[in-house]
């Protein structure tokens, strides 16, 4: 009997299983296309004729497995990401494959790499000692000789890692943006501070949808800013330099917190457990305790659990799960939990907007 091409959610018994096992070989083959920049060959290629194995090779022909990246390529037919034209010989990328290119603005092929690489994968097959309570330390720092991620991110040897990472943040942002910019009222406020915002590509957005914004701050790690302080998200969306800055510092020392009429933490708490995540919404407090003006607004932007099986909390789920292979006891959480969270820590909560793009946002404000 043949199987048809359906993901695993949507069907049961044993073809779920085998499916399981399907879907992760052709990942396979997306991820070796992904590193070895197959998109950026194919890309040059004509729609009506494509590119044959041997002229994707090139220079490369004499070292390369040819016939194993045909069967690499084939397997990316299924994926959608390439197509053949003409023959079973010439090979096109479909308009998913040309998003894989090193240069595309959605940086989808750090996603790859970052989601499908050693690092996550060995972070995942520590989650059941995790939970046997085997050992000590998240995932990562178990594969990596102690090193959290945030750790790993920083060493001067692991910079290829830190652009992968910092690319697949942006993939993030890119996935949703719209409906999360659109969904919330933000040109109440004249001055915004993206935590941990790496590129900055959800700021911009905002940014691009609000000129009456006068200014935003990019505020992250040093390594970090260093690395992405040429504001390509914001020259991407022609917005002035005068309206954006990037700021290197340490959310959990309020004193390099920049002070801000509204905060940005979009994917930041889920990271860190309630003891760290009251900690950083301290310091945002904190840096914001002498300011006279307009109360201090905050913007928590995850994949909040919602109530009555909303759409998205499978995503939701899947993302928890993520989270606590890869950080020390990190999680998603219910609306409950951050209004707890908040409370704790001098907030008071003021709405929950359920937008499920998938990530949902809450804000509240700290009142001096």
């Amino acid at each position: 009997m043949a199987f048809a091409p359906v993901s695993p959610l949507t069907i049961d018994g044993l073809n779920k299983f085998l499916s399981i096992g399907y879907h992760q070989f052709i990942n396979w083959a997306i991820y070796t296309f992904a590193e070895l920049g197959i998109a950026d060959r194919l890309i040059h290629a004509t729609p009506d004729h494509g590119l044959t194995i041997e002229e994707i090779m090139g220079d490369d022909r004499q070292q390369w497995n040819s016939q194993l990246l045909y069967r690499v390529l084939r397997t990316c037919v299924c994926g959608g990401i390439v197509e053949l034209i003409n023959d079973d010989k010439h090979f096109i990328l479909t308009q998913s494959g040309s998003m894989m290119t090193s240069d595309h603005p959605s940086h989808v092929r750090d996603y790859i790499l970052f989601s499908l690489g050693s690092v996550l994968y060995g972070a995942s097959q520590q989650l059941p000692n995790i939970v046997r309570g085997e050992g000590t330390g998240t995932g990562v720092a178990r594969i990596s000789g102690g090193y959290d991620l945030y750790m790993l991110l920083s060493q001067p040897d692991q910079k290829e890692l830190l652009s992968i990472f910092s690319g697949t943040m942006t993939t993030w942002s890119m996935q949703c943006g719209t409906k999360l910019v659109a969904g919330v009222d933000f040109d109440r406020f004249k001055t915004m501070v993206d935590l941990g915002g790496n590129r900055g590509t959800f700021l911009a957005q905002i940014l691009e949808h609000y000129p009456t914004i006068q200014h935003g701050i990019v505020f992250d790690l040093p390594q970090v800013i260093d690395q992405v302080n040429n504001g390509e998200e914001f020259k991407l969306r022609e917005i002035h330099k005068d309206r954006w800055t990037f700021v290197s510092g340490d959310m959990y020392n309020p004193s390099t917190i920049p002070p801000a009429d509204a905060y940005l933490l979009k994917a930041i708490l889920h990271n860190y457990n309630d003891n760290k995540c009251l900690e950083i919404l301290s310091s945002i407090r904190q840096a914001n305790e002498n300011k006279k003006s307009s109360p201090t607004t905050i913007f928590i932007v995850e994949h909040v659990i919602l109530p009555d099986g909303a759409l998205s909390n499978w995503q939701s789920y899947g993302v928890d799960i993520g989270m606590a292979a890869v950080f020390d006891n990190a999680r998603e959480r219910t609306e409950d939990e951050y209004k707890e969270l908040l409370q704790k820590s001098g907030f008071e909560f003021k709405k929950l907007y359920p937008i499920q793009a998938p990530e949902s946002i809450i804000e509240a404000v700290f009142i001096q």
